[in-house]
């Protein structure tokens, strides 16, 4: 059987890994008060920063008749596997956060486990050939009947607790 492969970015390691190498290239010049100076003199820093915030927000999710594998594109030693016999079922889900400028919401596929706990989460959004892995997820498993809607799901989307189906549902 193929194996079917999509490739994404993480956007939030993205910007959190640029923005935590940008407060360290400062602390380590500390004299110079512009941000073009100081990437100026520490321009191999830059690169390598740039380079290495690249590779570890690059992941690639691989599914195939064994499971389904989400890992770094770049270094393959770091990945996620769950086989579907690990899997009750998927859901889509939409992940709507507060924040101080209103609400955000994130679109999202969970797999979830017999323990009702997320074993494995994948953004919907900037992946590539997403409806070709879609179809093979299908012919394995089962999808939840419903959409789900969930608030500031932060425990729960990191399967720390169970999901709670009883919070706002919204049909297809």
């Amino acid at each position: 059987m193929r194996v079917f492969k999509s490739v994404g970015i993480n956007f939030n390691n993205f910007f959190l890994l640029f923005f935590l190498g940008m407060v360290a290239i400062s602390f380590v010049n500390d004299g110079v008060d512009s941000l073009i100076d100081t990437i100026k003199e520490n321009y191999l820093l830059f690169i390598i920063l740039l380079i290495s915030v690249f590779i570890l927000s690059l992941n690639e999710v691989i599914a195939d008749r064994i499971g389904i594998t989400k890992r770094l594109y770049l270094i393959p030693i770091l990945s996620k596997t769950k086989t579907w016999k690990e899997i009750k079922c998927y859901a889509h889900v939409k992940e709507v956060y507060d924040g101080q400028y209103g609400p955000t919401s994130m679109d999202t596929l969970w797999f979830i486990d017999f323990n009702d706990k997320v074993c494995l989460r994948i953004p919907k959004g900037g992946r590539l050939n997403m409806p070709d892995v879609m179809k093979i997820i299908e012919k394995f498993e089962d999808q939840y009947e419903v959409s789900l809607e969930i608030k500031n799901p932060y425990r729960m989307s990191k399967g720390w607790s169970k999901v709670d189906y009883t919070l706002t549902q919204k049909n297809k």
